[in-house]
């Protein structure tokens, strides 16, 4: 059912109401709820005074609940952003919401915070309560607010709130396929009419947020009756239900919202361009002639799939001849100057040190790596062990050359303890060196008091010396308490001369 267009008091005509969904009635004929053109509506109780107010402005609507008093109590008030109250039956506020947060309050009089909400901390379960015993409420957050209002066995519901479509509208959303191949590949192709008319959805809400500013001149988030009163031309609207009806009736509420695509052409003009991202392309729509993408073929081949079989591209002649790591002597032949220590166990220690050659020196160093001195100390190893190994031949996996006259080898502490109960090992890392598998030396410092890679080189020298003129140390050697070699060779030395000394003192 559609009414036809009427006139106004000055006889101008009225909104065209054609479309318009018919109102429904009450038994008696009272209108229970009458629907505006653009979607919005107004419910009545039976004696004719007004319950509902959904009015769309700008994208949202403003809705006002009322009691059923001569006073037309505002029960209810909420912008298109989702702030405003809502009442208990004497008009003091039982729930509040602003774009911050907002509270719930137990009891009309001398009530207290029962729940209360930030952006940070949302609600977890909804509040649910009743206006009256005709109308329901229920709050969820600022995007989601819902009431029914009841009246003689006709009911209606309502859905409002901050609407999100700008908020959760992305660019994502206005793609039609991704660029697989070129400089561009990657990105996305973006249906321009679609954008456009995103922007102009978003106008209009920024536009509908610039009169709830006009509204709220504090910068406040809450629609009530006393704020209203700011605007002259709305008191007359809220001084009394009757008022708010009669400017319904006379058509004061209707706003035209601009939001189709045709709409849009006639407000911006053709001339400015256009583009219709598709397969299915519309000729009348291209525009920007000069772009790739408005021919078909071309964008066809954009939306292809990449033939790159991503295997490595071979150098050009500049990047070759350039400084740094692409110089074009510079290649796999390459190695690292460390070598890995050969690792001994105990089961086969012995027998891996007597089948050395009798010529080349076994340095056994203890390690232990959870140790930091050990950690520090192994790179500096391998490093000697690499040179040992590169240069002589020998070292545990040299080549053809002459036999190394030393070999490197690594003992893990922590793996067993044979070389502790062995030699009371207490300090790491310790160097053992051996000879035909006898012990020529054992100490943690290396040339008299370093640890370093020449004193290491220095002390196989002397130690190799010193063996093959058959100095070694005992077969049942032991470090003291504090022993080392340095303090044995000390005491060997004490010993040789205490009796020279003693009879130099007779």
């Amino acid at each position: 059912m559609s009414a036809p267009p009427s006139a106004g008091p000055s006889g101008e005509s009225a909104v065209d109401l054609s479309g318009v969904k018919a109102p429904i009635l009450y038994a008696g004929s009272a209108p229970f709820i009458k629907f505006s053109p653009d979607g919005g509506s107004f419910a009545f109780y039976p004696n004719g005074r007004m319950a509902v107010a959904f009015e769309k402005m700008g994208a949202g609507y403003y809705v006002f609940f009322y009691a059923d008093n001569a006073e037309g109590t505002t029960l209810c008030a909420f912008d298109p952003f989702g702030c405003g109250y809502a009442a208990f039956a004497n008009g003091k506020p039982r729930l509040t919401s602003r774009k911050q947060g907002g509270v719930y309050i137990d009891q009309p009089t001398g009530g207290k915070i029962a729940k209360s909400w930030s952006t940070s901390k949302p609600l977890r379960e909804p509040i649910e309560f009743d206006l009256t015993d005709r109308i329901a409420f229920k709050f969820k957050n600022r995007t989601y607010i819902w009431a029914r209002f009841t009246s003689q066995g006709l009911s209606h519901e309502y859905e409002f709130g901050e609407l999100q479509q700008m908020a959760e509208d992305s660019y994502l959303s206005k793609s039609i396929g991704t660029v697989q191949m070129g400089p561009e590949r990657g990105k996305k192709i973006l249906d321009i009419d679609k954008v456009r008319l995103a922007q102009a959805a978003n106008k209009a809400r920024r536009e509908a947020a610039g009169g709830m500013k006009e509204l709220d001149g504090a910068k406040k988030g809450m629609i009530t009756q006393d704020y209203m009163q700011l605007l002259p031309e709305l008191k007359s609207v809220v001084a009394s239900t009757e008022a708010l009806q009669a400017s319904v009736a006379s058509g004061a509420w209707n706003v035209e919202v601009f939001n189709a695509k045709q709409t849009l052409i006639d407000t911006l003009s053709e001339q400015l361009p256009t583009l219709s991202m598709s397969l299915e392309m519309d000729p009348g729509s291209k525009r920007l002639e000069g772009m790739p993408a408005t021919d078909p073929e071309t964008l066809k081949k954009m939306l292809e799939a990449s033939k790159f079989d991503g295997a490595v591209l071979p150098l050009s002649a500049a990047i070759k001849g350039a400084s740094g790591r692409f110089r074009p002597d510079h290649g796999n032949h390459y190695r690292t100057p460390r070598k890995r220590l050969r690792e001994l166990k105990s089961t086969t220690y012995d027998d891996y040190l007597k089948s050395m050659p009798k010529e080349q020196l076994a340095v056994v160093c203890c390690m232990a790596g959870w140790l930091p001195q050990c950690r520090r100390v192994e790179p500096v190893l391998e490093l000697v062990n690499g040179e040992n190994a590169g240069g002589g031949g020998g070292g545990g996996g040299g080549g053809g050359g002459a036999q190394a006259r030393f070999q490197l080898l690594k003992f893990d502490m922590s793996e067993s303890r044979y070389l502790k109960e062995r030699y009371n090992i207490s300090t790491l890392p310790m160097y053992l060196m051996y000879l035909g598998g006898k012990l020529a030396y054992a100490g943690s410092t290396l040339n008299g008091f370093g640890t370093g890679k020449d004193d290491l080189k220095k002390q196989v020298d002397k130690t190799l010396a010193d063996a093959q003129r058959g100095a070694f140390l005992p077969d049942d050697y032991k470090f003291g308490a504090t022993d080392n070699n340095l303090v044995s060779s000390f005491g060997a030395t004490l010993n040789s001369t205490s009796t020279k000394l003693a009879t130099a003192a007779r």
